[in-house]
């Protein structure tokens, strides 16, 4: 079981990084350090992943995790839930929507379209009118 668990996150720490240069962007020790705290570790901000990286790497900096970590949300491979935790969407499929954990451990999936209507229903209520062109929806902690 434990076997099987670390070849899923070495292949997907391979997806990842394949998906990374094909954006055109370098792999350094550092960007490889940072992936592999994240998929070791639950981490639930930026600064506990720095600190985790800082105990391996006297010279990562605060500015280089940040910058990892909008790095693999923009590409939709982090989803920056309460811990950070990678998307189960593969590139290419294009899914879209949301799934909602309810305090009760249940989920509730919302297809785009639902997850839109929702959206755009709540910002009608809030005044906004008109064809809203919803680009990003960033959670908030309390």
């Amino acid at each position: 079981m434990q076997d099987e668990r670390l070849m899923r996150a070495v292949c997907r720490k391979d997806e990842i990084l394949e998906q990374i240069r094909r954006n055109g962007m370098r792999i350094t020790s550092q960007r490889r350090l940072i992936l592999d705290i994240v998929l070791e570790h639950e981490c639930t901000c930026c600064k506990e992943i720095y600190y985790q990286a800082l105990k391996k790497d006297k010279n990562m900096g605060i500015a280089t995790v940040y910058r990892m970590v909008n790095m693999l949300t923009d590409l939709g491979i982090l989803q920056m839930n309460s811990p950070y935790q990678f998307s189960d969407r593969t590139e290419g499929e294009g899914r879209k929507g949301c799934r909602i954990l309810l305090k009760d451990q249940e989920e509730v999936e919302l297809d785009q379209e639902e997850w839109q209507s929702l959206l755009t229903e709540a910002l009608h209520r809030k005044g906004y009118m008109g064809d809203i062109g919803i680009e990003r929806v960033i959670l908030q902690e309390e």
